[in-house]
């Protein structure tokens, strides 16, 4: 999927954790371009093992890893979150504090 292709949300049907996640991949173009196809909205499901076997740079790797906690309540084991969020853009760094509130309903 291009950058420049609109994502077609459906309205009122995506669950909080969901809304997270899209918040989220949708921050940052290149991560959007590399994660959406393994995302399915309709269904409400993610495949998270093609996405974490992805060649992400540590700011991206960082987004999903919170993508990922904010969609099962847990941290995938053995990341290394802290130090790889500090190579976040501030955009992505927004998005994912805006997803956490979202998940929990701040």
């Amino acid at each position: 999927m291009s950058s420049q292709q609109t994502i077609q949300i459906p309205v009122g049907k995506l669950s909080s954790q969901m809304c997270a996640v899209l918040r989220i991949v949708t921050a940052e173009p290149h991560l959007s371009d590399a994660v959406f196809r393994f995302i399915n909205i309709h269904d409400d499901s993610i495949d998270w093992e093609p996405i974490f076997a992805l060649e992400l740079g540590a700011g991206n790797r960082a987004a999903i890893q919170i993508a990922y906690a904010v969609w099962t309540d847990q941290l995938k084991a053995g990341s290394n979150l802290f130090e790889d969020a500090l190579n976040m853009t501030p955009d992505l760094k927004r998005a994912c504090l805006k997803a956490i509130g979202m998940r929990w309903n701040l």
